[in-house]
């Protein structure tokens, strides 16, 4: 006698393309970082000395606003204006702020108060009409 065949479909057999999917992805970024990997060294030795001159002028620049940030100086003499170092800055300041109290600064509220609309000028009531004699 003969056994019933099954009338489901054969599924296609994704494992192979799963595999070679996973396969094609390692390659990819194994051959990415091999690439990027040799290319990270400084090779150019005009690059490491104009790196040297760029931490020198960051190291220069750092002192500097140091120097401003803790010391008197003169900004503008004829507008008398002052620079003082950031501490006392920051105790001349501190109080009055911590004794006002908070406020918004722009109006609370999404649309503005409605302005007062003008005096309208009544325009004199038409005269009325005599009434059509009836016949």
């Amino acid at each position: 006698m003969q056994e019933p065949t099954s009338t489901q479909p054969k599924t296609p057999a994704i494992w192979p393309f799963f595999v070679l999917g996973l396969l094609m992805i390692v390659l990819f970024f194994g051959i990415n970082k091999w690439l990027v990997g040799s290319s990270t060294g400084i090779t150019d030795p005009e690059e490491a000395a104009r790196a040297e001159i760029r931490i020198k002028n960051l190291a220069e620049l750092r002192k500097e606003n140091d120097a401003k940030l803790h010391s008197y100086a003169w900004v503008d003499r004829a507008k008398g204006t002052v620079q003082i170092p950031i501490d006392v800055a920051l105790n001349k300041v501190l109080p009055v702020l911590n004794s006002s109290q908070p406020r918004p600064a722009y109006p609370v509220g999404g649309t503005p108060a409605p302005s007062p609309a003008p005096a309208a000028t009544e325009a004199p009531a038409p005269a009325a009409t005599p009434a059509a004699p009836t016949p």
